[in-house]
């Protein structure tokens, strides 16, 4: 991709607006082992900058509430323009939030990751959604909030 050199005129296509959602629902003793985006979903719809390199950052509230290994993970995936689009970075939990694997409160801990995505296509619209699951289906971890940011870089 294209780098913007020191000195160069930065045109609003080269870097268009980042873009954030946030949903503050509580999800309850989660059970599904295999990654969904949830009701409501969290997610935004971006346009690629012409680096073709964008920072995501997402964030969530959560917390195992009995005294299990049982973890929460909350990651992302990123989909060419929209929710049936092709996968261009697939879920992967090692990219978001893990609770831990044992109470030490009812509390909800509050995380956050943050990665690099490149190879976008540079003025091209995507969609990166907030995925979550269980990793035993125990229905003893919950969620108190998502969050997803998408910043342009150069």
């Amino acid at each position: 991709m294209p780098e913007l050199q020191p000195g160069s005129t930065v045109h609003g296509r080269d870097m268009p607006p980042a873009q954030f959602d946030l949903d503050w629902t509580t999800i309850s003793n989660i059970t599904t082992t295999s990654y969904i985006t949830g009701t409501p979903s969290v997610g935004v719809t971006f346009t690629a900058p012409s680096s073709g390199r964008v920072l995501v950052a997402i964030g969530c509230g959560i917390r195992n509430n009995a005294a299990t290994t049982e973890r929460a993970i909350v990651t992302f995936a990123i989909l060419e323009d929209n929710i049936d689009g092709v996968v261009h970075t697939a879920v992967d939990g090692a990219s978001g939030v893990m609770s831990q694997g044992v109470p030490l409160s009812q509390d909800f801990t509050y995380m956050g990751s943050l990665k690099m995505v490149s190879d976008l296509t540079p003025g091209k619209g995507y969609l990166c959604q907030v995925y979550y699951r269980s990793t035993a289906g125990a229905g003893t971890v919950d969620i108190s909030s998502r969050d997803v940011s998408v910043i342009p870089l150069t």
